[in-house]
């Protein structure tokens, strides 16, 4: 446990949790090699700052290598989906979020799971994200005022069960909510790499939109995204 990185533990337990919730506990057994998927969102390992400072041990890489993420959790279940972790920085976990419905829909994998890690266990991202003006110096997250100066690091993790509503209300799941479309993209063209590019948000908005049959009219909650 020592050589392991604590956002795999954390992963396994919100996974039990959320599979328990989503009823779906009751009638897993690992030897029917379930053909679910997993996706997980992560940018940064940070315990190897902590499992550097002392000798290799045969533990060290499986602890430590973000494939191991979602390795360890489709090992400990059997299942035989595709298991893959996903970094695209700040929107990792909706983009692995994606991934899972993309992957459901293609009839990859009629169920998968979902969600992100970030834990705070070394120095280094800190020092470096530091030096690349990236953290506010006043230690106040301030996206949408003009006095905006960077941004606060925190730990955060999160898990969800994703598979299509016919089929979860068939086996008499608890579905918490539908996600009626999903969509990503890159702005490219922006003027830096670490800038957003507000006509590429525009354009997946119109993408999400038009997948989900929804108009502008029919948003009624936003959860914005900013990151100071």
């Amino acid at each position: 446990a020592l050589a392991m990185d604590p956002q795999q533990r954390i992963l396994l337990q919100l996974t039990f949790q959320a599979l328990d919730s989503a009823g779906y506990l009751r009638r897993h057994s690992r030897e029917n090699g379930d053909k679910v998927g997993c996706f997980i969102g992560a940018s940064f390992i940070e315990y190897t700052d902590n499992t550097g400072a002392y000798p290799p041990t045969a533990y060290t890489a499986t602890g430590t290598i973000r494939a191991f993420l979602c390795g360890r959790i489709s090992h400990y279940y059997g299942w035989t989906g595709p298991a893959e972790v996903i970094d695209t920085a700040c929107s990792s976990s909706l983009v692995a979020i994606n991934r899972a419905c993309q992957s459901i829909w293609s009839g990859e994998c009629p169920m998968a799971v979902a969600g992100g890690v970030n834990i705070i266990s070394g120095v280094h991202n800190y020092l470096n994200l530091g030096k690349a003006g990236f953290l506010s110096p006043t230690g106040q997250c301030k996206p949408f005022d003009q006095s905006a100066d960077g941004y606060c690091r925190a730990d955060g993790a999160g898990v969800v069960v994703l598979k299509p509503l016919k089929q979860a209300l068939a086996d008499g799941d608890q579905v918490f909510g539908v996600i009626p479309g999903v969509s990503t993209n890159q702005g490219g063209l922006s003027a830096s790499l670490t800038i957003t590019h507000p006509p590429a948000q525009v354009d997946l908005y119109k993408s999400i939109l038009k997948s989900a049959r929804m108009s502008p009219e029919h948003v009624s909650y936003i959860e914005a995204h900013g990151t100071g």
